[in-house]
């Protein structure tokens, strides 16, 4: 698929013209490194027999259906999820709502289904999957069925980084412990909230730490609470801006809900309503109550120090001092503590 192409949008199986596929199919959360190792493989083996590459996956996660009180969290909401799944080359994408219902068709009845609506002539998929009730659909037992229904599969070996595998427990793991660092080695790119600026109590006004407020997705898997070095984008931005990131509650304030509250450093304008993405890069410290406002300015000027060093360390072109005009936008964005 050349670059000149347009992105596909989901579209429904229902919805796919006739003729051949080469398929792959998989939860794809996070689409993390190794999802994307299987994706260009599919993709190159599609320009290769010229045929068209159909991602197929599943929205809710799975997981998400069948043991939502044991699921943590997914790595990224389903849309961008799905731009990821775009940007990977692919032809098509089939969204399959999942359900309790389908969680129970065997491989058997699901296989000869995707056949009938793909035109499936090979599926690509990692090593490590499984589909159908009890995941009885393993590689082999899809193979054999293959063998039967006139398609080819493809197993992809897992992603190693040096002796860790590359998956999306282990990305989910690395976020909720705040190791955002390993996450993004996994996922090949940093761990991302996205959302719109909202307000808050607007206390950053009065002590020089003015944030963009943003409440996390529902659904995502909690990231630790505590201080972040962060990249920040808005929807204009074709380079990113250094920041600082709180993640949680404010417990020396209100304990209100929690938030990431990005400080965009040495920044002016007025972002409420705007939709702000902060790339989480390093984790600085964990969250703490401290006994009187002014203990917590001063760690907060430490916090900003610390995070600019770990910026110059990612490449920003920032100075070590804080160089900019808080004060102009205080009056424009929302608070550091709520």
């Amino acid at each position: 698929m050349s670059d000149s192409r347009p992105r596909p949008a989901p579209i429904s199986a229902d919805d796919l013209p006739p003729g051949e596929r080469i398929v792959t199919i998989g939860t794809f959360d996070g689409v993390h490194r190794g999802h994307r190792r299987l994706l260009d493989q599919a993709v190159a083996r599609g320009q290769d027999q010229n045929l068209p590459v159909t991602g197929v996956t599943f929205e809710p996660v799975p997981a998400a259906v069948l043991r939502p009180d044991a699921f943590a969290g997914r790595i990224s909401t389903s849309e961008e999820k799905l731009e990821r799944l775009a940007e990977a080359g692919l032809d098509e994408i089939v969204v399959i709502p999942f359900t309790p219902e389908l969680s129970r068709w065997s491989p058997e009845q699901f296989m000869a289904w995707l056949k009938e609506k793909t035109g499936l002539r090979e599926l690509w998929v990692g090593e490590e999957f499984a589909l159908g009730k009890d995941r009885a659909g393993t590689v082999d037992r899809l193979t054999e069925i293959g063998a039967d229904l006139g398609f080819r599969v493809v197993a992809v070996p897992r992603l190693t980084n040096n002796a860790e595998v590359v998956s999306s427990s282990r990305v989910r793991a690395a976020v909720m412990s705040g190791d955002v660092a390993a996450a993004r080695r996994l996922l090949g790119r940093p761990f991302r909230v996205s959302g719109e600026v909202v307000h808050g109590q607007h206390l950053g006004r009065t002590i020089g730490f003015p944030t963009a407020n943003v409440a996390p997705p529902p659904g995502l898997a909690p990231l630790a609470d505590g201080i972040y070095a962060a990249w920040a984008w808005l929807p204009e931005d074709t380079e990113p801006r250094p920041a600082v990131a709180y993640v949680g509650s404010r417990p020396t304030v209100d304990d209100g809900p929690r938030m990431v509250e990005t400080h965009l450093l040495d920044f002016d304008g007025d972002l409420y309503g705007k939709t702000l993405s902060t790339d989480l890069l390093e984790r600085l410290r964990p969250d703490e109550r401290f006994d009187s406002l002014e203990a917590l300015v001063a760690q907060m000027e430490i916090d900003k120090a610390r995070a600019r060093e770990a910026l110059v360390r990612e490449g920003a072109r920032i100075s070590l001092e804080d160089g900019g005009s808080p004060g102009s936008w205080q009056q424009a964005t929302g608070s550091p503590c709520g």
